[in-house]
């Protein structure tokens, strides 16, 4: 489990800056569901039109009771107008299968775009692939078969294969993903992803995006020719930029300022021209050659015009994430399935969310969502009993503190029962608590970050968020003004490897990349007995002590 915030704080973990039918089934089925949240508060009220004897509609949800066969496709084809909507309907209720007479809720829109609940946030892993054949050919080159194993295992676990456009819209806190979503990358721009890898993705109907650096491109058999990339782009991949040579973009030592700002516009720019020229458009995203960056190279990132950037940071994303530092773990050939699937973190399961006592002061409230018993209509299911259990659930979860779960349950009650005058006058109230405490939650947070606390002031904004998840303030600040790392200090023992400290703290030795990455020395470096080296905390990751 991954540390809460008193916990850090006990462990004097340091914080430094870094870039970077019933109503039963949709709240016991899946342990710390991703709970919907409930319509803006200035829509007001649902208005509801029953179609037939059991189905309510609302502009914000439908309510349906399951008939047998019903299957989230088919209630998304049916409710929703499209079958590959299902996931929404999946994620929602916290199932994937559903038996007659159950109750159904669907959400008819996106109910949580940036992915933070009270119990924490939604994370999206990116995988880098380099090149694909036959048989394996090094670290960088997987062999075919294993390529389809993984594909295989990812179609099979119910994820979701996103476009670049689809993962930019989430980190512009503008888009909700299906809970298990990840992005699939191909660096440098190798022959063999069409030999190889778009076969396995089309058997399986998923898309990728391509990183090619453009001095590679139509250099030989080896190579993906410009026309390949165009036809690459007319089946629905994604291809942009690598830089122009694939060098460290990082200023070289002794590299004058003339000279260093001279080189990268011919990496970052030129790239560009040749992507208008070839593709007939430009681009806005950037990976990064070996994954390298520092705060010397955004400004000039920035400057030709690209909005995101990728490193090889083995970890996975919050939609806050800095744009141009987002990570992604590169996998490689010798991997077994299960240090595979250990890169597929989509969740921090982490305390966000925070209540105000009666002496006002800011505390955590105990239990969550899932902690509840959820009420059921007793007797054969009619309209009023059912509104009956979402406004009994309300009442509870607002005891608890879960405020935006309450007023979500509300506005349910109401898709049912939209007369209900007592249900309105609670989803007026829990709006107009929702608002007060979010303003302060804002308050607190600004005055915090002046403070230098920083650790506090991002609970004060992922709470907020966990409230109003379409609240701007709170997510443009947590992505551009709050760069923390929670790490602990390691005094390196005798025999001592980065490998075995991170197999130590993480139980992942692939782990050893962020190490080195965060201490800024190679991955086979000698450690010195003594050394102090910083451990940092990775979210979803498990983080155990010694």
């Amino acid at each position: 489990m991954s540390m809460s915030v008193a916990r850090r704080t006990a462990l004097v973990l340091a914080i430094v800056l870094a870039g970077a039918g019933c109503a039963t089934t949709r709240q016991a089925q899946a342990p710390r569901p991703a709970e919907p949240s409930p319509p803006p508060a200035a829509q007001g009220p649902p208005r509801p039109g029953v179609r037939d004897g059991d189905v309510f509609e609302s502009p914000e949800f439908v309510v349906t009771i399951a008939k047998a066969g019903d299957t989230p496709d088919s209630l998304a084809a049916r409710h929703l107008g499209d079958p590959k909507k299902r996931w929404m309907i999946e994620d929602y209720m916290g199932v994937r299968t559903f038996s007659a007479g159950q109750e159904v809720v669907i959400p008819k829109h996106e109910w949580n775009p940036v992915g933070v609940y009270p119990w924490g946030y939604q994370l999206v892993p990116i995988l880098v692939y380099h090149n694909i054949s036959s048989q394996e050919k090094g670290k960088l080159s997987i062999a075919s078969k294993m390529f389809d194993a993984q594909i295989k295992e990812l179609h099979a676990e119910g994820f979701h294969a996103l476009s670049l456009a689809e993962f930019m819209a989430f980190t512009a806190g503008r888009r909700q993903l299906p809970r298990k979503s990840v992005l699939l990358t191909f660096d440098d721009g190798y022959k063999s992803f069409v030999h190889y890898a778009r076969p396995i993705l089309k058997d399986y109907g998923f898309g990728a995006t391509l990183f090619v650096y453009s001095d590679f491109i139509g250099g030989g058999v080896n190579a993906l020719s410009w026309q390949d990339l165009r036809t690459l782009t007319e089946q629905g991949f994604d291809v942009q930029p690598h830089s122009k040579t694939h060098a460290n973009l990082r200023r070289k030592e002794g590299e004058s300022e003339a000279a260093y700002a001279k080189r990268i516009e011919a990496e970052l720019a030129f790239p560009l021209t040749l992507f208008k020229k070839n593709l007939g458009r430009s681009t806005e995203a950037l990976a990064y050659p070996f994954g390298e960056t520092d705060d010397e190279l955004f400004p000039y990132v920035r400057k030709y015009g690209y909005t995101v950037a990728f490193t090889v940071r083995r970890q996975s994303n919050a939609a806050f994430v800095s744009p141009l530092k987002i990570s992604r773990s590169q996998i490689y050939a010798d991997m077994t399935m299960k240090d595979f699937t250990k890169n597929l973190i989509v969740f921090q399961d982490e305390e966000v969310r925070a209540a105000r006592a009666a002496d006002g002061r800011l505390a955590s409230a105990p239990g969550g969502a899932q902690a509840l018993p959820a009420p059921t209509a007793a007797g054969p299911w009619s309209r009023d009993r059912l509104a009956a259990s979402h406004n009994e659930r309300s009442e509870q979860l607002e005891q608890r503190g879960l405020l935006r779960q309450a007023l979500e349950e509300r506005a349910i009650a109401l898709t049912i029962a939209p007369g209900d005058r007592k249900a309105q006058d609670a989803l007026k109230r829990l709006q107009g608590r929702i608002a007060q405490e979010v303003a302060g939650l804002l308050r607190e947070g600004r005055a915090l970050l002046e403070r230098g606390v920083l650790g506090e002031a991002q609970q004060r904004y992922l709470t907020a968020l966990s409230l109003e998840p379409t609240n701007r303030t709170a997510f443009d600040t947590l992505q551009s003004e709050i760069r923390e790392v929670m790490f602990i200090t390691h005094t390196v023992r005798a025999g001592d490897t980065c490998v075995s400290v991170a197999e130590l703290y993480y139980g992942d030795r692939l782990r050893c990349e962020v190490i080195a990455e965060t201490n800024r020395f190679a991955l086979n470096a000698p450690l010195r007995a003594g050394q102090k080296i910083r451990v940092p905390e990775i979210p979803g990751v498990p983080f155990s002590l010694p």
